[in-house]
């Protein structure tokens, strides 16, 4: 009987001890200001595609980031972090949007669609991680249209700041890395300090800020892991809701190790800068 009592308080001892060391431990920093070196274990971000890969080309942009680290004044740092990345992140809504309009009159059209369409069709499906097909039904377009969309400027902005340390982390200076993403090729990025002996991953290196933006929203648009996040802002849009960053961010369990406790991060950077007013200025919705 006493062994018995011994074994049990000892199971006991163990579990508690495997809760606060394992992944249900909660280490949430402060939501208002707070700010980590990535944590999105989960993340592997692709190469750029081809089409995206022409466009930085044809659209060269300055290099340099700020040295945020440099900007004492928590108001103003916050401010030139906003003002840097927002416009990258227009930038890649619109082209959305753009692409949007068109699958949208492809989609209310009842002709037959032309080459051109299809090869057009194909190679948003395989950059969006859907297969190719000989012919697409208005269901196929419509799947690619609820992978294709935006992502609000005051999510992609609390995720930044949170991943980069407001800019200041070795990933955003050293590798123009703003959102933690991996990669798995040896050299494809930097080595995390903290990275376990038997791990293989690196934190991916862009070749500016802009990239690194355009990497996120379409690793958010493809991931199997934000299906989640997918499925409700499709369902904005069917409802003519304004997609948001409030109404996406429990999308992104996933992201983080931390799990719902991430999202209550990220979701308490949104509520304490007043992200939301960077949705304002961000590409207008197509018109129903």
């Amino acid at each position: 009987m006493e062994k018995k009592i011994l074994w049990i308080i000892s199971f006991a001892l163990i579990f508690i001890l495997w809760i606060k060391a394992g992944p249900f431990k909660n280490d949430l920093d402060d939501t208002k200001d707070g700010a980590s070196e990535t944590s999105s274990l989960y993340e592997e971000s692709g190469e750029a595609t081809s089409d995206e890969k022409n466009y930085f080309k044809s659209h060269p942009i300055q290099k340099n980031s700020p040295d945020f680290a440099a900007i004492t004044d928590v108001k103003e740092r916050k401010k030139a972090f906003f003002d840097y990345l927002t416009p990258f992140i227009n930038e890649k809504n619109s082209l959305i949007l753009k692409d949007r309009e068109r699958l949208n009159a492809l989609l209310k059209s009842n002709k037959k669609l032309s080459t051109k369409n299809k090869k057009w069709i194909s190679t948003l499906r395989q950059n969006h991680k859907l297969k190719k097909l000989e012919n697409y039904s208005k269901d196929d377009i419509q799947a690619l249209l609820n992978r294709l969309d935006i992502i609000p400027a005051s999510l992609v902005l609390a995720q930044a700041a949170n991943e980069s340390a407001w800019g200041t982390s070795r990933f955003a200076t050293k590798g123009n890395n703003y959102f933690g993403q991996w990669c798995f090729r040896k050299g494809c990025g930097l080595v995390p300090e903290s990275r376990d002996s038997d791990a293989d991953h690196e934190v991916r290196k862009f070749n500016d800020a802009r990239e690194s933006v355009f990497a996120y929203i379409d690793n958010l648009n493809t991931n199997a892991a934000y299906k989640k996040l997918r499925a409700s802002r499709a369902q904005l849009r069917q409802d003519k809701e304004v997609v948001t960053g409030l109404a996406l961010v429990h999308g992104l369990e996933h992201y983080s190790e931390r799990g719902q406790a991430y999202v209550e991060e990220i979701e308490g950077l949104i509520n304490y800068n007043k992200l939301w007013r960077f949705n304002r200025s961000q590409p207008k919705p197509e018109q129903p």
